[in-house]
């Protein structure tokens, strides 16, 4: 069969995401002729990567959306030229797939001569008393037989097409009516899931594509909405959706994960699992490395000494103190313990951050930093410091040689930050709301002052994915922003340090750094097996009843529903007096 497929893409980012890529070298085959059509304005980079899987490119202004856009792709083919295709396919990349193999799909529908199908239909609908949905297929996935492409009213459509500046315009102009009209002219349609006949009492809205991704993943439809994911209803159920398509398909889950976490925010609760680390074999690192630690409590030198000592990469050591005494005390065990290190002088002011952005013309020579202090918690007991250091100890250094693997093995992974230290699941350090309220502006300014590209209110967080102890390793590209903002000395108190500073603020926004560069960030686990009924303790805080006014609740409880009572015996006497219908007075409760 002689097939011509009009694929249009758009992207806010200006890129191609690997899932694009992947579903162009799966269905490649399909057709004779496929023509890639971007509402996006993709750099001759992201051009090469298609010219395997495509015949033709066309690009456009993002006028209209995707109805204008294969729309001009016909302009382009000429409509004499598309009366010699047996089947016009029309797809956008707004979904994920294909999970299925489509060939024995299109084979069915051919031998079946079906006008006209898509992969989802949805049913006639009256959204308010003003807005009609009439049934029809749903536009990311549509294909015309030569009977309809032969048609007039085909080709009058087409040639019609309005660059709408609403996308609702679009829906309801092009989407609907695209189907309706095709049907009042005699033309039959299908859909690969029919959904005129499920059940969506419980759908807020009859749209199984968005709201119902567990009958699209249960009845094995080829295409999964990438906004599936991204609804409200979606965010108790999509790592389970995501479960699924790993365990049930040959799609690979990390095309899912990286779009998702490049055109939203990288976070998302269900996404984060797939964020941990996993072990892989060594491997010769081609990438330059610098630790840097600042060493405010030198007693500690050898702890971190010990544990850089295992590294099987190489790396340049950069030390930073504060004060004469201490420098000796570190020579003496850099001697001791046979080490080399770059050691610079700062001064006691902004912690460990102020010192490693000292070092920032020299880090930027390297490819990867590892960036960490001698950590102890002045504000909390002694246990709190103490596992807070070594557990970071063990999660981002004693792992390092399989962090590296991972720098070097995954080409867009741009840090590395720890897991939750033990103590703060223990203990509910920090308070969202004042995370709200006093750093996520502090984020946002500089956030601004940074000049990054992707737009972000930190507002929107409910928490923020943070380098607890601002221990991490990261590409130097990603910290490039962070190496270049001007820090000025009064935004740095003096000691002791406040709770709400720049500082803090610095740590709670380097993994969204990478994201802005469209690179990832992953997670190494701690190694404490801790069950999660601990957070759910710490978190879940109830108000405190004593036992001596345990019985005045009671109490409360009973008055409470006394006064419920005498409100219903009230309310009845006014409506028998008065002579009203009281048969559904009670229903409702």
């Amino acid at each position: 069969m002689k097939r011509l497929l009009l694929y249009v893409h758009f992207n806010k980012n200006n890129k191609v995401s690997d899932h694009v890529i992947y579903q162009l070298k799966h269905m490649r085959s399909l057709f004779e002729k496929v023509i890639f059509i971007s509402n996006s304005e993709l750099s001759e980079q992201y051009q090469q990567q298609l010219v395997d899987f495509v015949d033709e490119f066309i690009q456009r202004e993002n006028k209209g959306f995707d109805f204008a856009a294969w729309r001009d792709g016909m302009e382009q083919v000429g409509f004499d030229q598309l009366k010699m295709y047996d089947s016009v396919t029309l797809m956008n990349d707004t979904c994920f797939g294909p999970l299925y193999e489509m060939a024995p799909i299109y084979e069915k529908y051919e031998i079946q001569n079906i006008d006209f199908w898509g992969i989802t239909n949805h049913r006639a609908y009256h959204e308010s008393k003003s807005h009609y949905f009439d049934e029809h297929i749903q536009s990311y996935y549509k294909v015309f037989n030569n009977n309809v492409i032969n048609s007039q009213i085909f080709e009058d459509f087409w040639k019609n097409i309005v660059d709408y500046t609403n996308v609702q315009d679009v829906i309801d102009h092009y989407e609907i009516q695209s189907t309706k009209i095709f049907m009042d002219a005699g033309f039959k349609y299908e859909s690969v899931l029919d959904t005129r006949a499920l059940d969506a009492k419980n759908l807020l809205h009859p749209d199984f594509s968005y709201y119902a991704p567990d009958v699209i993943l249960k009845e094995k439809v080829p295409f999964i909405k990438v906004k599936a994911f991204q609804s409200t209803q979606s965010n108790g159920i999509a790592y389970y959706m995501l479960d699924y398509i790993d365990r049930n398909t040959d799609y690979p889950k990390s095309l899912v994960v990286d779009h998702l976490s490049t055109i939203g925010y990288p976070d998302l609760n269900f996404l984060l699992p797939s964020k941990m680390i996993t072990s892989l074999s060594k491997t010769v690192l081609h990438q330059t490395v610098a630790v840097h630690l600042h060493v405010y409590y030198p007693e500690l030198l050898e702890e971190f000494l010990d544990a850089f000592k295992n590294f099987s990469f190489d790396y340049d050591l950069y030390l930073t103190t504060n004060t004469d005494e201490k420098e000796e005390i570190i020579k003496e065990m850099l001697k001791c313990k046979d080490a080399k290190a770059k050691l610079v002088r700062t001064p006691n002011h902004g912690r460990d951050i102020v010192p490693f952005l000292a070092l920032k013309e020299e880090l930027k020579k390297y490819d990867i930093v590892g960036h960490f202090h001698t950590k102890r918690s002045l504000e909390a007991a002694f246990f709190a410091g103490e596992s807070w250091r070594t557990e970071l100890i063990s999660m981002l250094i004693e792992p390092a040689d399989n962090i590296m693997a991972h720098f070097e093995q995954k080409q867009k992974l741009g840090i590395v930050i720890a897991d939750i230290p033990s103590f703060f699941r223990f203990n509910k350090i920090v308070n969202a709301d004042n995370e709200n309220k006093q750093i996520a502006p502090i984020m946002n300014d500089i956030w601004k002052r940074m000049k990054m590209n992707k737009k972000v209110n930190f507002h929107d967080f409910n928490t923020f994915t943070m380098s607890y102890g601002t221990f991490f390793w990261a590409k130097t590209e990603v910290l490039e922003p962070l190496f270049n903002l001007e820090i000025m000395d009064r935004e740095i108190p003096n000691e002791p340090l406040p709770q709400n500073t720049i500082l803090h603020a610095i740590e709670r926004v380097l993994i969204y750094l990478a994201w802005d560069k469209e690179m990832d960030f992953k997670i190494s686990p701690n190694k404490l097996n801790l069950t999660p009924f601990i957070d759910s303790r710490t978190l879940n805080q109830r108000f405190y009843i004593s036992s001596e006014n345990s019985d005045d609740i009671r109490l409360r409880y009973v008055l409470a529903l006394s006064i419920k009572k005498l409100k219903r015996l009230i309310v009845y006497r006014f409506y028998k007096l008065f002579k009203l219908d009281t048969t559904k007075l009670f229903l409702k409760e």
